[in-house]
């Protein structure tokens, strides 16, 4: 039988906003020398900043194979379902490669024909994600990946069943032990990074989300949304408490102490998708718009800093910038992801 699609999703929409905010509020942070190194905010910036984009990937795991069961699939075919997850995630990505290389922002390595051509196949991810000629564009790469598999996984995950979504997550879970545990920091320091946005490291957080699709599929017990957040409350807690403390913020992405991480903001997601709909209040639909704007802020952000820095330094600066960021982010949803989004979904039937 067909997987009944839910017509929305809990509290992901919410969630979205708050995770690109980290994201944006953590970069323009460091970049603007706002808190001390080792100090508490700096420690709860890191901690939401970089595991914000963990989030990011569980959560787009979850919404894919949720929302796209291999009915589905089956009913609109592979090649629109690649045209609709192609203009909703390559548009914008491209303005920004654009905007990067023609005013030469050094976002990325240096552009050659090569790079280019990787950038517009949105193929960098299987070849190294910082291929991406862009700030944060390693995260667009290793979607991509998902993207160009997952008629295969959808089938196998119809045939499957849960078994095969707990197998995938345990199975890409171990391919990253490697990595996480000791390959990172064993690198010169200038490597750390572009090992630890490969592929390994990183694809096993969108198995998690589809485990926890299958698991939402397979349940209509929903939790309601003031219990939600109150079991958000130490969840929380762990990622923003000034304990253990750290300068290195690589050091808080590698080790054991990764994994515990991830396990919470997995289960952040987890509580926001096992949430009951409901109408929210002017604060829940403020974050629900910045959430339909995550994917604009998420690449724009690194723009107006480079605006604003010649111009302005410290809170004043890292404020401005922010503002920018949200105010491009709605013009990027507005002007370019929604017409275009409107063109890969199916026209009605009148």
């Amino acid at each position: 039988m067909p997987v009944k699609v839910p017509p929305r999703l809990g509290l992901l929409d919410p969630l979205r906003g708050i995770l690109a905010l980290c994201v944006a509020v953590y970069h323009l942070g460091v970049w603007f020398d706002i808190s001390q190194s080792g100090g508490g905010a700096n420690i709860a910036m890191a901690r939401l900043g970089n595991y914000s984009v963990s989030a990011f990937f569980v959560l787009s795991g979850f919404v894919l194979f949720r929302t796209t069961p291999w009915p589905r699939l089956q009913k609109e075919g592979p090649t629109r379902f690649w045209l609709r997850r192609f203009l909703r995630l390559a548009p914008v990505f491209y303005v920004v490669c654009a905007l990067n290389v023609a005013f030469h922002l050094g976002m990325g390595p240096e552009p050659s024909g090569r790079f280019i051509a990787e950038n517009l196949s949105l193929t960098f991810g299987a070849i190294h994600p910082n291929h991406a000629l862009v700030t944060g564009g390693w995260y667009v790469g290793l979607v991509a990946l998902l993207y160009f598999a997952y008629p295969a996984l959808a089938w196998l995950r119809e045939k499957g069943g849960l078994a095969f979504l707990v197998a995938l997550a345990l199975g890409l879970w171990a391919w990253s032990l490697p990595s996480t545990l000791h390959g990172v920091m064993a690198q010169e320091p200038w490597n750390r990074f572009h090992t630890y946005v490969m592929a390994p490291n990183q694809l096993f957080l969108l198995a998690w989300g589809a485990l926890l699709a299958g698991l939402h599929a397979r349940t209509e017990q929903r939790l309601d949304p003031k219990m939600t957040l109150l079991l958000a409350l130490p969840l929380v807690w762990v990622l923003i408490k000034p304990t253990p403390q750290f300068f290195d913020h690589l050091a808080v992405l590698t080790g054991w102490l990764r994994y515990r991480y991830l396990l919470v903001v997995t289960g952040l997601v987890a509580l926001a998708a096992f949430t009951r709909d409901g109408e929210p209040g002017w604060f829940g639909k403020g974050l629900a718009r910045l959430g339909a704007w995550s994917y604009g802020l998420y690449l724009l952000h690194p723009f107006t800093m480079k605006l604003v820095a010649p111009h302005g330094t410290g809170r004043l600066g890292f404020s401005l910038a922010l503002a920018l960021a949200i105010l491009a982010a709605w013009a990027a949803h507005r002007w370019i992801e929604e017409p275009l989004g409107r063109l890969g979904r199916p026209k009605e039937k009148r």
